[in-house]
């Protein structure tokens, strides 16, 4: 089967009309590992298998604390604070201010670090934000 082309100068035969669609829903399908990769746990989960999950990224949720905006001696702005649910709590680092306020409840997505070295620092259990979502 022959369709004219939307200028009308030519046809687009059905069989490479097909295998353009199917060359979209494959690109579709290899992005769905991606999403699904951020899993959603619970912070209790991810503390008890926090091998498991070292350098990997999760998704948690739960309520803001302990929220500090502050501007390194670089001159470089960023975020700490903690999530917590249910009775355990995971650091979180954040580039820029994030414009957040303790009790807020947030989505969490970024790298999960069991351990981090930063120059003389050393930090525990902390998640590098790729993205925050207000809940």
């Amino acid at each position: 089967m022959e369709i004219l082309s939307a200028e009308g100068k030519g046809v687009i035969r059905m069989d490479r009309l097909k295998r353009m669609f199917g060359v979209a829903v494959l690109l579709v399908l290899l992005t769905v590992p991606a999403v699904l990769a951020q899993q959603l746990l619970t912070i209790s989960v991810l503390l008890q298998h926090s091998d498991q999950y070292d350098g990997k990224v999760v998704s948690i949720t739960g309520a803001v604390t302990a929220y500090s905006e502050r501007v390194s001696a670089r001159g470089n702005a960023y975020t700490t604070f903690r999530v917590e649910e249910g009775g355990a709590s995971v650091s979180v680092f954040a580039r820029e201010h994030q414009g957040l306020h303790n009790g807020l409840r947030v989505r969490v997505t970024g790298t999960f670090d069991k351990v981090k070295r930063v120059g003389r620092y050393t930090f525990y259990n902390e998640i590098q934000a790729q993205g925050i979502e207000k809940l």
